[in-house]
């Protein structure tokens, strides 16, 4: 496959396999569910299944247009590299500065969720010191997340190796949860019950606790976020071993999963115990869950504990990976200044990138220090949510575009195609992204509009870096002027 010249520049090192992959997109993704299933049980009620469903559709169109793109331009980067082949630079820029974004509150999020699983575990040995009130909340989390930037400092394949440890154990976690409550719910009559149920609470719009077709809105932009985070094996895609085989694997892979998982907690959440063990816990509600699994449940939920601090740790380890990698890959390019693309001599990786953003996310534990689990949360998941819902938006549509600009571009493509005639020329275009295009813009409408506070940060990160940008292409401009 023939290579551009920024392409080619400064290489990372390909150590990343099939499990390593699939374990990125996994871990960052899979972890969600540990977060948002109680505010999604809050807000959305008895659907919470509907919310998750629904949300599904951006995440697996989006996941299929990265899987295409990043075989076709295997690079650091992913969604901002493939608008920039789309649409020019300036668009290139806004789709890599809506990921930074999602992925510098990602970091953020997960330490923060790290520690609300943490203190289940831990609390009881603490003599009354609790973990999820200040001062401790920020500062354990801010200690968690300079221990993952000095492994990522020091190479790719370390945080890859963690991940795909506690990935494979968070697998037979789920599997837990599936073998045990599926059968229970079926047998109890709960699942048929709920079933049932659904046309008069559908007509009534009493949702279950306080929950109604209003915060179902709601519930819907917030139940993205179980999705967001697919795009990670794309920005390993320069560290990954034969990307054109492994990236579309992986992600078919992780896609699979993480949707059976959603669909399947958030429906145990409403039909294994009341409503209210769940949506009344907004920092370990899996926790909350797992005690209602027949047999094992006290035991298992001491498991699920430890696992959802793990999983939710090396999910602020796949936020500290993709936020060093946009960034890198953005100064690489010319969107960003060249100091971001720096790399360690010793441990090829992308060290400023590193400590710039682990610090900003630090920065932002300290803001919200104040603020209890049940205000942080979806304040901010919706801003996680907005940036990169108008990162994802731009995928899909660079998915259309770049068929029809680049057609011979070797690389995986996604099926269910149709032939589009242009300029006497057929074209081959997947009807997926074009599905992706509209929930995408849907849900970031449905979210702009019932959440203020995503809306003014959201806003205000766009601003900044968007003014950033046009300077900095001013400066560079005048100074090629100059020489």
């Amino acid at each position: 496959m023939s290579r551009t010249p920024e392409e080619n520049s400064s290489e990372l090192k390909r150590e990343v396999g099939t499990w390593g992959s699939f374990s990125m997109g996994y871990a960052d993704v899979g972890a969600d569910i540990y977060v948002v299933l109680g505010v999604i049980a809050l807000f959305a009620g008895l659907l919470s299944p509907l919310a998750f469903l629904v949300a599904a559709v951006v995440y697996v169109s989006t996941g299929l247009c990265y899987a295409e793109l990043a075989t076709r331009y295997p690079v650091a980067g992913g969604g901002h590299y493939f608008s920039l082949k789309a649409f020019g630079p300036f668009h290139g820029f806004v789709a890599g500065w809506g990921l930074m974004l999602s992925y510098t509150v990602d970091i953020a999020l997960f330490a923060l969720a790290t520690v609300g699983y943490l203190q289940v575990v831990v609390g009881p040995f603490l003599k009354g010191i609790s973990l999820i009130l200040p001062p401790y909340y920020a500062l354990v989390s801010i200690a968690l997340v300079i221990l993952l930037l000095i492994l990522n400092l020091l190479g790719i394949r370390y945080s890859s190796k963690l991940n795909e440890l506690i990935v494979a154990v968070d697998i037979v976690t789920v599997a837990l949860f599936m073998v045990f409550g599926l059968p229970s719910i079926i047998a109890s009559g709960a699942l048929a019950g709920w079933l049932s149920s659904l046309p008069a609470i559908v007509a009534s719009g009493s949702l279950g606790g306080s929950a109604n077709w209003s915060t179902f809105v709601v519930a819907l932009s917030l139940a993205t976020v179980s999705y967001i985070g697919i795009e990670s094996i794309s920005q390993a895609a320069e560290e990954t071993k034969n990307p054109a085989r492994v990236i579309p694997r992986a992600t078919k892979a992780a896609i699979f999963a993480v949707v059976t998982v959603a669909i399947v907690l958030s429906l145990l959440s409403v039909t294994l115990g009341p409503l209210q063990a769940v949506s009344g816990n907004t920092s370990s509600p899996a926790w909350s869950l797992a005690q209602y699994i027949p047999y094992i449940g006290p035991y298992f939920a001491v498991w699920v504990a430890v696992m959802g601090t793990l999983v939710c740790y090396i999910s602020t380890n796949t936020g500290v990976i993709g936020v060093s990698r946009v960034t890198f890959s953005m100064s690489r390019l010319g969107l960003m200044p060249k100091a971001f693309a720096r790399i360690s001599y010793r441990f090829r990786t992308p060290y400023l990138t590193l400590i710039l953003f682990t610090s900003v996310a630090c920065l932002l534990l300290l803001l919200g220090v104040e603020l209890s689990t049940f205000e942080i949360l979806p304040l901010i998941a919706s801003v996680y949510n907005f940036g990169a819902l108008i990162a994802y938006f731009y995928v899909n549509a660079a998915a259309i575009v770049l068929r029809f600009k680049e057609p011979a571009h070797e690389g995986w493509k996604m099926p269910l195609n149709v032939t589009i005639h242009r300029g006497g020329v057929p074209y081959k275009v997947s009807v997926i992204p074009f599905i992706g295009i509209a929930f995408t813009a849907i849900i970031w409408s449905i979210l702009v509009a019932t959440n203020p506070g995503g809306r003014l940060a959201g806003t205000a990160w766009f601003a900044i870096g968007i003014a950033g940008y046009l300077i900095y292409q001013k400066w560079k401009g005048g100074k090629k002027s100059d020489g």
